[in-house]
């Protein structure tokens, strides 16, 4: 098997490194077949111990893991990597015949990015892969970029400071592209967070006239970040995520974890690299946008003010653009049916002082609907 495999390898200095860990020499031959000629370095392990051991000689770039493995299965593999600083940022993908959704949500809560059923599709197992390594070269990126910024010239004040301003927009739009990769998974989704991004800056300017504390700069950041609501979503399954009709039970408690995947990626990023306005409001966000004036809403049922304003923002704003948009699963809403729907959740799902926003700015939402799905259409033609 070893040297089947070695046919496969290419030069480490170009070339991203995959593990691929499974006791059964058929799977590895599959799955090392499946990613052959894609650019990639195999690594082969036949073992949870051999995979620990190469990982900390060969530092891969992603894990494909097998769970139902003799002696150390993969649930405990993945254990370990995630409790080492060493090895916790190293992305795995759960690759096994076990179906069921308390497997796939034990391996998520294990750290996992993904889950991939056997038997796998080729195609579904390369997407998902050339998904994932992307998201951990931003990542990687992202550190690299603020390593850069703690190391500037602190004697050169005017030219630290422009270093400083160029950095921080490169380090948004590192972050900004994590949320078009979110996006991009469901195609259905079109100009969705351009236009939750122009919502909220509506709604933001409407509050601003009786707040003062909503100055220029904290619209500009929140109708940013409003971006990356649903950056958890990369880490929803794809039978959850792209599913057409009705979830279930099960399938909506595993959406329901979006929002804490996301924030706890953002919430990472800024133990690792620092505080920042633009991080706050993200990670504000994304933690409570579905969260719900009345306390019923998830992760955790806060209420009221207790919910961050941008993220009491956000919650119209998404509901409104997912109502009155075409989706596979259904037609659009007329605004006026959204309008009385939102009418009628205030004080319920939403905040009765966005509401009266809204209310006030409803044009300029229809405005804007009706440029961007003009822009939809020209762009399909």
């Amino acid at each position: 098997m070893a040297e089947e495999i070695k046919s496969f390898e290419i030069d480490q200095q170009q070339s991203e490194r995959i593990l691929l860990v499974d006791d059964n020499s058929t799977n590895l031959k599959v799955l090392a077949g499946t990613l052959d000629g894609k650019g990639y370095k195999l690594l082969i392990a036949k073992n949870g111990e051999t995979a620990l051991k190469i990982v900390r000689k060969a530092w891969p770039d992603l894990i494909l893991l097998d769970i139902m493995m003799p002696e150390m299965d993969g649930f405990e593999v993945c254990r370990r990597l995630k409790a080492d600083p060493a090895t916790q940022e190293i992305p795995v993908i759960f690759l096994s015949a076990l179906v069921d959704t308390a497997d796939k949500v034990h391996g998520l809560d294990l750290g996992a990015v993904d889950y991939i059923t056997k038997p796998f599709q080729p195609e579904e197992v390369i997407a998902r892969v050339n998904t994932h390594l992307t998201i951990y070269r931003l990542k990687k990126d992202l550190a690299l970029k603020n390593e850069q910024l703690q190391d500037m010239n602190e004697n050169l004040e005017r030219k630290v400071a422009e270093r400083s301003q160029q950095l921080l927009k490169s380090r948004e739009g590192v972050i900004f592209g994590m949320a078009k990769l979110t996006e991009a998974r469901d195609d259905d989704t079109g100009k969705h967070l351009e236009r939750i991004c122009r919502f909220v800056d509506i709604l933001a300017r409407e509050l601003s006239k009786n707040d003062p504390e909503l100055d220029e700069k904290w619209i500009n950041t929140v109708s940013t970040t409003a971006a990356l609501h649903d950056i958890g979503k990369v880490g929803i399954p794809d039978a959850v995520l792209l599913k057409p009709g009705r979830l279930t039970d099960d399938e909506r408690n595993i959406m329901k974890y979006h929002p804490a995947i996301g924030g706890d990626a953002l919430l990472e990023m800024r133990d690792h690299w620092g505080a920042s306005s633009f991080l706050a409001r993200a990670i504000e966000i994304t933690l409570g946008h579905h969260e719900k004036w009345d306390g019923s809403g998830y992760p955790f049922g806060i209420a009221g003010k207790a919910i961050a304003l941008a993220a009491r923002l956000v919650a119209l704003a998404d509901v409104y653009d997912a109502l009155t948009c075409k989706r596979i699963y259904k037609e659009p809403m007329p605004h006026e049916k959204v309008r009385q729907i939102i009418i009628e959740e205030s004080g319920k799902h939403f905040d009765p002082r966005v509401v009266e926003a809204f209310l006030a700015t409803e044009d300029q939402f229809q405005t804007v609907a009706l440029e961007m799905q003009s822009e939809e259409e020209k762009g399909n033609e």
